[in-house]
């Protein structure tokens, strides 16, 4: 029986891994070509039966962190050699990890700004409908990031241009995503949505950086 359980357990596995090489490009290209209903969409899944939950898509949290490890190998095969890490940041796994947790930062101060607008308190279950859906749109935005902080290290002219303009691009698309998005949900003017999300993005963007200082420091003292 145990070795049933099992079978079944590889069986289980070894599709939901291997549907990712198709589910994962679809659910790239809805978020980049219909990012308000992908988000709907989130929310709505979240409603519906745990077993046919996100049956079209990828889950996003699954979907951010896979967007993660893609800008992560393409870091590892293009980057340009320069000094080793140590310690714990040694480890890639640990690396990833701390990218993840990074670039949820995002994810979480927008779906805190929703439940706020929306006059709840502050709980998991209130957070976890806004939070996912903020998964979809996030992912290409840190895509854009990381691919742009893979070329600037290549410091030639063309290598910044790529830079800027990847740079250019994600943020503007996010900021405009973000500003409608919350235009629709929070029945505000598009200057008070575009002057909220600006405001979050800034906020997101300070502990992103902050955390990026302490674990270089903390390498440097290991």
């Amino acid at each position: 029986m145990d070795l049933m359980n099992l079978l079944k357990s590889i069986e289980e596995l070894l599709y939901e891994i291997v549907s990712w090489f198709l589910f994962y490009p679809l659910t790239f290209w809805k978020c980049v070509r219909h990012p308000i209903s992908m988000m709907a969409y989130a929310e709505t899944e979240l409603a519906a039966d745990p077993k046919s939950r996100f049956s079209a898509a990828l889950s996003p949290p699954i979907f951010l962190f896979l967007t993660l490890i893609i800008a992560h190998v393409v870091e590892l095969r293009f980057t340009v050699p320069g000094p080793e890490l140590t310690g714990p940041l040694a480890d890639q796994r640990n690396l990833l990890l701390l990218r993840a947790v990074m670039f949820s930062l995002f994810p979480l101060m927008m779906a805190v700004q929703r439940v706020r607008r929306d006059a709840q308190t502050i709980t998991r279950e209130t957070l976890r409908p806004p939070f996912y859906s903020q998964c979809y749109v996030a992912a290409p935005f840190a895509l854009a990031f990381d691919l742009a902080m893979t070329s600037v290290r290549y410091a030639t002219p063309t290598a910044l241009i790529v830079t800027i303009v990847t740079l250019a691009v994600g943020f503007a698309w996010y900021i405009a995503v973000e500003t409608r998005w919350f235009a629709l949900r929070a029945s505000v003017g598009h200057a008070a949505a575009f002057a909220r999300v600006l405001a979050t993005v800034l906020v997101g963007a300070f502990l992103f950086v902050l955390i990026t200082l302490a674990a270089a420091s903390f390498v440097s003292q290991v």
